[in-house]
């Protein structure tokens, strides 16, 4: 969903939060609805953990509640490629229909049109804060597939190959240069293209939590420890909320303030991220994480 963008001071968190939720309490339009999203966002990136906790049990995603896209599962002559991803942009409106899709990424013979005519018979639950609904950008995205290997099957120059076709045919997609990048940091993160590949996958897509994380880890390498946290800032907080916390965003965030010598940040950031990491993570990667913390406590109490 996207909502203004703010930004706050700690101190003036309590107030903007205090008055978005008074909004919510009420019978707001949907512009204001949009609004008060954007400052309980705002008030949560300020550490506000009243905010986090508001919008963590008070924001219900869009659903599908009638209706189903099936994939075209015939090829025919204009169906060449045996893979295809379709991305759409579309809007999902307070009245459950989907409109105005984008297409984003499309396959030979168009397989967009197809599912675009599916999505506007179906219906959508709205996105809703505190029972309040407003339209919202809402992405699809489709993996058609026509016989061929899977993708476990696909040697690593296919699924390369594969990257970085969809970024020549899709310059625009953020979650193609995203993919791409992901690839690149997994199996070749040597490859002289990467700090390239993910500068643009950055570009296009800044709120995407790895792409945010990972770019602000190659800042902190880098020495950029103010640029790192700015990288960070619009997914941090609600990085913690949810079902699957990433405590990966944490340790960037504790690494960037241990290098602006911010040690109650850098200390606060790296137990949290040692709390969050599940039980079952390998224990070599829990050591990890325990190491850093009592690295910087070491550093923190030298005077």
């Amino acid at each position: 969903m996207d909502a203004p963008v703010l930004e706050l001071e700690a101190g003036q968190a309590p107030g903007v939060f205090k008055e978005a939720v008074q909004v919510l309490a009420g019978k707001p339009t949907e512009a204001q609805v949009v609004q008060a999203l954007g400052d309980l966002q705002a008030a949560c990136d300020a550490d506000l953990e009243q905010a986090c906790q508001f919008l963590k049990e008070q924001s219900l995603p869009p659903a599908r509640i009638q209706g189903w896209v099936t994939h075209p599962k015939e090829r025919s002559l204009s169906f060449r490629s045996e893979y295809a991803v379709v991305v759409l942009q579309c809007r999902i409106d307070v009245d459950e229909h989907v409109r105005d899709c984008q297409v984003i990424e499309d396959g030979s013979g168009q397989p967009s049109q197809h599912l675009i005519a599916q999505l506007g018979e179906s219906r959508y639950r709205p996105w809703s804060l505190a029972g309040h609904a407003a339209a919202t950008s809402y992405g699809f995205n489709f993996n058609l597939r026509y016989g061929g290997p899977s993708d476990d099957e696909l040697s690593l120059e296919q699924k390369l190959g594969w990257a970085r076709l969809r970024v020549a045919h899709f310059p625009q997609s953020g979650g193609a240069w995203a993919n791409l990048a992901m690839q690149l940091a997994v199996h070749t993160p040597e490859d002289p293209d990467y700090p390239k590949v993910l500068a643009q996958a950055y570009a296009l897509a800044p709120r995407f939590q790895w792409i945010a994380t990972e770019m602000a880890w190659h800042r902190v390498q880098a020495g950029q420890y103010a640029a790192a946290l700015m990288a960070l800032r619009p997914v941090i907080r609600r990085s913690v909320m949810g079902e699957h916390p990433n405590p990966y965003v944490l340790e960037t965030a504790a690494a960037a303030h241990f290098g602006l010598k911010q040690c109650p940040e850098a200390l606060a950031e790296q137990r949290k991220a040692v709390e969050l990491l599940p039980a079952e993570w390998p224990a070599p990667e829990r050591e990890r994480f325990q190491s850093k913390l009592q690295e910087y406590q070491a550093a923190c109490a030298t005077p």
